[in-house]
């Protein structure tokens, strides 16, 4: 869910993180964590795997809630939360005061509850659903809370460390929003743990999400001939919606993801129903284009007899750029310091959230890999302790600089 975009300009950070970085790696007092980071090469695959293989579809995510709480907990050496979402939290505080930080990953796979998410090892690579997309930036999350812990949380200010639920699909970020309706008056800063090696988004994806469905009586196609059918008219509103004007810039897109009904050849359809995605980087474009989709809809003519229905499903604000750029000078600073390659990204993740409520926010990718959302989903095992210094070098950067607004 990433789209490319020209790298944004150096904000009022740029020219502070790099010498916040080097301090960072230089202190006395945290060689112990780098000495341990490089100790947990082979850890942080093998949790991850072991998350992988308890299934979590959206709004069925319990199971590895569960396992998930056991070990932050483990990690932090205290309590973990839960909510009536689902989502686990437990709070880690640094050695003085400071700003306060949310960290998340979401649990939740668009894989059915019936996949087979065994993970299998061939040429170097790790494969296994949703072991990417975001086991890995689960396990990064745990491993980077213990190590932190282990470390004497050399930090100032406090950590809120979060496995949220409902992040994909129609789970509408809901997850996230219990976080920030519990969290967001006294956050500096959300971080999620979501997506590839080096990339940061630098803009939030809004989206609107439609489930379009006809009703009608049905009937036999010889003798009920004449009767209405469901899918003709739902495919006479599909041919509409694909004549949805949008503009270059910003950009904004929309698609059928799906489109389902009928019961056989030689039935008339009595229900059909498609979905229905529209999305832009700018929250105005959205609504423009949510105001033409509907009004295209409305102005299908409905034979007697059938009944449409247009249901919003989803709705994820577009994130205002403006609440990344703190974030986007430090992970620039930091892909420099590690050799890495960074990758500024328009993305609708969990992020989005945050960013909508004026609160600095940002998606940082941490493993590299390929294949997302499908079973053929792989990890280079290997780079997911590349993505956890990146991870605490961000983070411990952000302590540092965040608390002067001026």
């Amino acid at each position: 869910m990433m789209a490319p975009s020209l790298p944004p300009p150096a904000g009022r950070l740029a020219s502070r993180a790099p010498a916040a970085l080097r301090g960072l790696r230089t202190r006395s007092d945290l060689q112990p964590l780098w000495a341990a980071v490089r100790a947990v090469r082979d850890e942080l695959p093998a949790l991850a795997a072991e998350l992988c293989e308890v299934p979590a579809p959206t709004f069925q995510e319990d199971e590895r809630a569960k396992i998930f709480a056991a070990k932050l907990s483990d990690a932090v050496g205290g309590p973990v939360e839960r909510d009536e979402t689902g989502n686990r939290w437990a709070e880690l505080k640094g050695v003085r005061s400071g700003p306060r930080m949310l960290v998340a990953a979401h649990l939740d796979t668009v894989f059915p509850p019936m996949t087979d998410c065994r993970v299998r090892r061939e040429s170097g690579r790790w494969f296994g659903p949703g072991l990417g997309d975001n086991c890995a930036g689960l396990a990064v999350l745990l491993v980077g809370a213990r190590l932190l812990r282990a470390a004497g949380c050399p930090f100032s200010g406090a950590l809120v460390l979060a496995g949220n639920v409902c992040e994909e699909g129609l789970g509408d970020l809901r997850g996230m929003r219990a976080l920030c309706d519990r969290f967001g008056g006294t956050l500096d800063g959300v971080l999620a743990l979501d997506g590839s090696l080096g990339s940061v988004a630098c803009a939030g994806v809004g989206s609107y999400r439609y489930r379009i469905g006809v009703r009608g009586p049905g009937g036999h196609s010889w003798s009920d001939f004449g009767r209405p059918s469901a899918v003709h008219q739902l495919a006479r509103v599909a041919a509409v919606l694909t004549q949805l004007s949008v503009p270059v810039e910003p950009r904004t897109t929309y698609n059928i993801g799906t489109m389902s009904g009928g019961t056989s050849v030689n039935s008339i359809a009595a229900e059909a129903e498609l979905l229905l995605d529209l999305r832009s980087v700018d929250q105005a474009a959205l609504e423009a284009l949510d105001r033409e989709a509907r009004a295209r809809v409305e102005c299908v003519a409905v034979p007697d007899g059938l009944a449409l229905q247009m249901t919003r499903v989803g709705e994820r604000p577009a994130g205002d750029a403006r609440w990344t750029r703190d974030w986007v000078d430090i992970v620039r600073a930091v892909a420099a310091e590690l050799s890495v390659t960074p990758q500024f990204v328009a993305m609708s993740s969990d992020a989005n959230i945050p960013m909508a409520r004026a609160i600095r926010a940002t998606a940082l990718g941490i493993r590299r890999g390929g294949e997302t959302h499908t079973k053929a989903e792989w990890v280079d095992p290997g780079s997911l302790v590349v993505g956890l210094e990146v991870f605490l070098l961000t983070l411990l950067a952000a302590m540092e600089l965040f608390p002067d607004d001026s």
